[in-house]
């Protein structure tokens, strides 16, 4: 059966230290001014900078991250929005306070933007997609499998995705970690 073309960005499903995903999740603040709309499944950055969410709390600021940008998570949701009661994204220009697997060590699943091969398990790839969907609330990002190689991108690939509707090839979802993550570069932001 080939596989059906759902995106749905980043989903976590295990760790490489511990085995399991336990749902720990860190709040970031997502600025007003910041005029795109975020939704659940897309990969975020850091900007460097820090400011009060809606409550008041002070959290590090993040943007959603475009292809070739290190990345510092996903996100997995957002708080509770008085004017935004039955979405689950964040609507562009407002401010929110979304919660982010920021983990370095996380595993998620993602799926391919092409055709996935036996060979490109432990190459490395980076993101594509830069919307998502306004009735489900999930990311169209994917992974880039036009940018594979064995060096350089932000994702690596580490095993198809152990799920019955799921095979190599076109829109196959994958298994992957951070290759290059914020919280494990030398630098700062």
């Amino acid at each position: 059966m080939a596989n059906q073309s759902t995106t749905f960005g980043a989903r976590a499903v295990g760790n490489l230290l511990s085995g399991g995903y336990t749902g720990r999740v860190r709040t970031y603040t997502v600025l007003s001014t910041y005029a795109v709309a975020m939704y659940v499944g897309d990969f975020v950055k850091i900007t460097g900078a820090s400011a009060n969410d809606e409550l008041g709390n002070n959290h590090s600021v993040i943007e959603k991250a475009a292809a070739n940008e290190m990345l510092v998570g996903f996100v997995v949701g957002f708080s509770p929005h008085s004017s935004y009661l039955n979405q689950i994204y964040r609507t562009a220009s407002t401010l929110r306070s979304a919660l982010v697997c920021d983990d370095p060590f996380v595993t998620f699943e993602i799926q391919a933007s092409g055709t996935l091969a036996t060979g490109d398990l432990q190459l490395v790839a980076d993101i594509t997609g830069s919307s998502g969907s306004t009735i489900t609330g999930l990311s169209d990002m994917q992974l880039d499998l036009s940018t594979k190689s064995t060096s350089g991108g932000y994702l690596r690939m580490l095993a198809l995705s152990p799920r019955e509707d799921n095979d190599f090839g076109l829109y196959a979802k994958v298994i992957c970690m951070f290759n290059r993550h914020q919280y494990r570069a030398t630098t700062g932001v």
